[in-house]
């Protein structure tokens, strides 16, 4: 698994601390908390795909694809969250907070077993 640079790892984890700020302040229905979350996700996401896996192993290949399809669920939760907030299209209802379910569970997920299947593999 390639590692992060120093930088990335930062941007990674202000990114993660920027998702859960939105989260959290989303109840005070301040147009900033979906800013703050729709830029942490963004940032998160791009870190992710910044890093790779160029090993053979077909479990570590579906557990990278696990996680990046979790990434990308964060990324659709802040548009869900921007339609719900500006009260665009029928999708009104809370319907981020079901994607943002499964992207909590794959992230959650692949966040313990890669690191499990890596020290397996050496």
């Amino acid at each position: 698994m390639k590692q992060l640079s120093l930088c990335q790892t930062i941007v990674y984890g202000v990114g993660g601390i920027l998702v859960l700020a939105g989260l959290v302040s989303w109840p005070t229905g301040k147009s900033w908390a979906v800013a703050l979350y729709c830029v942490g996700a963004v940032a998160v996401c791009v870190m992710q795909f910044c890093q790779r896996y160029e090993g053979g192993s077909i479990v570590l290949r579906r557990l990278r694809r696990q996680q990046l399809l979790g990434a990308l669920c964060l990324v659709l939760t802040g548009v869900l969250m921007i339609v719900e907030r500006m009260h665009l299209g029928v999708l009104q209802h809370h319907e981020w907070m079901a994607v943002l379910a499964v992207a909590a569970m794959l992230e959650c997920y692949t966040a313990f077993r890669i690191p499990y299947e890596l020290k397996r593999k050496d």
